[in-house]
């Protein structure tokens, strides 16, 4: 989770595109406009399209059987989304809820395939971008899993800061409002468990909160807690 990486692997399929390439992908799709609230898909629907934001951002989810609601990613910019389903037809796998108003391309999953096959460079950075995306999704994983509820309180905490950090004289300022719901809803626990941790990382001055702004006092405190200094920044984010 150092800063600065600038590992190729860290762009989008798209940013790895040669220009020419980008004009003959782009060629392929369809622009649209969807507004903030809307649902692009939900988990279970058929996988028809694939789509490339323009302009805009797209959370993705997945819902339990009990109807808790856990956010796993944010796509923006440059990002393309459903492409887990080339190649295999399988149904999506996640939520995608628009939460700014947004500009996508959106393709038809079988042209993109085509488009692949005949495209060397297209596939090259399709397999890139998988891999980094499946990287980084076992890192957020790994963390709830293997550090717990409080460890994952601490990736999400170091995962904003890369996203929204602004350094200031008292250490990060995560500059977005985040409610302890939404913490509760990255890691899929509950809004009181949320509040007992934060509670002690305010107590011991780790962090503190001004309405609903979260400072980070000491980050070195929270990726020690999860030995995380070895994991580049690309992956290190929401």
């Amino acid at each position: 989770m150092n800063e600065g990486s600038n590992s190729i692997y860290s762009l989008s399929f798209y940013e790895q595109l040669t220009e020419e390439t980008k004009t003959l992908f782009e060629s392929y799709g369809s622009e649209i406009q969807v507004k903030k609230g809307s649902v692009l898909f939900h988990e279970g629907d058929e996988a028809e399209h694939i789509y490339l934001i323009e302009m805009g951002k797209v959370r993705l989810s997945k819902t339990s059987a009990e109807g808790k609601v856990f956010f796993f990613q944010m796509k923006k910019r440059h990002d393309v989304i459903g492409e887990l389903s080339l190649y295999n037809s399988i149904n999506y796998h996640f939520n995608a809820e628009i939460i700014q108003d947004s500009t996508l391309i959106r393709y038809n999953r079988k042209d993109v395939e085509e488009l692949i096959k005949i495209n060397c460079e297209l596939a090259v950075c399709f397999m890139k971008s998988l891999a980094f995306e499946n990287h980084t999704i076992l890192s957020q994983f790994r963390d709830l899993i293997f550090c717990g509820k409080e460890g994952a309180v601490y990736s999400i905490l170091i995962r904003l800061s890369n996203e929204y950090g602004k350094r200031i004289t008292t250490g990060i300022l995560i500059n977005r409002k985040i409610t302890n719901q939404e913490l509760a809803n990255y890691i899929g626990a509950t809004r009181e468990s949320i509040n007992r941790i934060l509670k002690r990382l305010i107590k011991n001055n780790i962090i503190s909160v001004n309405t609903k702004y979260i400072t980070i006092h000491n980050i070195d405190y929270l990726k020690d807690r999860l030995r995380c200094r070895h994991c580049p920044a690309g992956e290190c984010m929401i």
